[in-house]
């Protein structure tokens, strides 16, 4: 039968020595290491047995042989990370759900439609424009009779908004349309360059896309000679011209008044 320990003589004995207690045996005998005193770095508790009645203390032994296994059964540390902060917020604040919404949102037009103007044109060669077709416009010259076949043009007059700055002296953006028609002169891509074409549209307001810009062209005035130019705002270095020959259709170019005519005189405001 096994004798119940003395408990002053354990507290006073190595922490890392157990006193063996053998049934023919009264006197402790040291056994190979089996600490009584149980640490346990992760949770900082110590536990020492001391002395007590025999009762008392085979009870408290129980107790700390169940409290060292739950111990020895926790989960192991582990640092703090990201993940844990959020699980714990999840805890605290009640979840909230959120919806994707898309939607459009109109912007500045591109440029803002102000008042129209008409005038007669002529090219610095005197041809003026003729309505040969639906959508045709040729230049040509017309004396006598014939001169009340000449087109005049319905110049819609524009600002750009703000964010596009000043487009520069002498440069105003504008619609070139044909007086009494919805017609309007429009500059599109064509196979490899630009070409200038006539369509059916109102653009007597805010053009307010990217599109619409094929209708603008730049005013370009030289106050001295008297004379003007028009270029395309969709295509920069691109002019409306008309051909050294008659009754030829009005045209675009990137090369004014070398083997074309790309300037013009406005009269009859």
């Amino acid at each position: 039968m096994a004798f119940v320990p003395d408990l002053d003589t354990l507290e006073n004995s190595s922490l890392n020595e157990e006193m063996f207690y053998g049934p023919d045996c009264l006197c402790p005998q040291k056994k190979p290491r089996l600490d009584l005193e149980v640490t346990s770095p992760r949770v900082g508790i110590q536990v020492t047995v001391t002395k007590g009645h025999p009762a008392r203390t085979f009870r408290r032994a129980a107790v700390l042989v169940v409290a060292v296994t739950k111990f020895l059964k926790q989960p192991a540390h582990k640092d703090f990370a990201d993940s844990d902060l959020g699980s714990f917020l999840d805890d605290l604040f009640e979840p909230i759900s959120f919806q994707h919404i898309k939607g459009s949102y109109a912007g500045a037009p591109v440029f803002r439609y102000t008042r129209s103007q008409s005038f007669d044109i002529l090219d610095i060669d005197h041809k003026c424009f003729v309505l040969e077709s639906p959508t045709q416009l040729v230049a040509l010259h017309l004396q006598g009779p014939s001169a009340g076949r000449k087109v005049k043009l319905n110049i819609a007059l524009y600002r750009p908004r703000s964010s596009q700055g000043s487009p520069g002296a002498g440069r105003v953006p504008v619609a070139l349309g044909i007086k009494g028609y919805q017609l309007y002169m429009s500059c599109v891509m064509s196979g490899a360059k630009p070409v200038l074409q006539l369509e059916e549209a109102d653009v007597r307001r805010d053009i307010e896309t990217v599109e619409l810009t094929r209708f603008i062209f730049y005013r370009l005035d030289s106050p001295a000679e008297g004379t003007t130019r028009f270029e395309s705002a969709a295509f920069p270095g691109w002019f409306v011209c008309t051909s050294l020959q008659p009754r030829q259709p009005v045209g675009i170019t990137n090369a004014p008044d070398q083997v074309n005519i790309a300037t013009y005189e406005l009269s009859g405001r």
